[in-house]
């Protein structure tokens, strides 16, 4: 067979293979699985809102009487007693007043706690205006318990005094307010300060550490300061 003729069948063969190649159809990809209860993606839960919790106390709002005052207050669903019942003063800010105990009521302080507490006490002093709030009558005689205290007296005072006595003063991300935590050599916090002005605040303090450990006193104090950021 003469050379050229048999080139030209060689080339003629391998054009038929290619276009054989060409028409067969390939095979697409699977499917991805369909997603069963083992690979699913779990969902994420948002937390219970802090009225949800367990033992949270809700009130009937109203108004209610504070002695020595001439203006209602007004009892918020938290518990918490709202004064004056309209502002009445030059700004409107609400305000915290001397009646701790009548204010700041004990569903009110155990909704902030998050448990129960067998009594309050107010002050045996007119002139103090500060609340205990019991956990029990242990030690006889003493009892261990929580006390508020609100003062009309410098805020930088009130700090410099605890430096002085060797504390530090620190404060937490928490607590959404003015404020500071005194924390003593032993690392036991002595006291906090939720600041209602330049001369003006609430203090919270513990009759030891069994009252309330660090973290629950640093928990309650941010509670507190979510109800109270707004206040004078």
């Amino acid at each position: 067979m003469p050379k050229n003729q048999k080139r030209m069948m060689i080339c003629g063969t391998l054009v038929v293979m290619a276009l054989a190649g060409s028409c067969q159809k390939s095979t697409p990809p699977a499917p991805p699985p369909t997603p069963t209860a083992a690979t699913a993606p779990a969902q994420e839960t948002a937390p219970p809102a802090a009225s949800a919790r367990s033992g949270f106390k809700k009130c009937n709002e109203e108004k209610v009487s504070l002695p020595n005052y001439g203006d209602p207050g007004k009892r918020l669903s938290n518990c918490f007693v709202q004064y004056p019942g309209e502002p009445s003063r030059q700004d409107s800010h609400y305000y915290i007043v001397e009646d701790i105990c009548g204010q700041f009521t004990k569903e009110f302080v155990e909704n902030m706690l998050g448990g129960s507490l067998l009594r309050i006490e107010p002050p045996k002093i007119a002139s103090i205006y500060s609340c205990r709030y019991y956990f029990s009558d242990d030690p006889p005689g003493i009892g261990t318990y929580l006390w508020l205290n609100l003062e009309y007296l410098s805020v930088e005072t009130q700090k410099k005094g605890h430096q002085m006595a060797g504390r530090t003063i620190k404060t937490d991300p928490r607590i959404a307010m003015e404020h500071f935590v005194v924390w003593q050599p032993d690392g036991l916090i002595n006291e906090i300060y939720l600041v209602l002005g330049p001369e003006k605040f609430l203090s919270i303090n513990r009759s030891s550490g069994k009252a309330l450990d660090n973290e629950k006193d640093l928990q309650f104090a941010a509670n507190l300061a979510k109800e109270l950021k707004d206040y004078r």
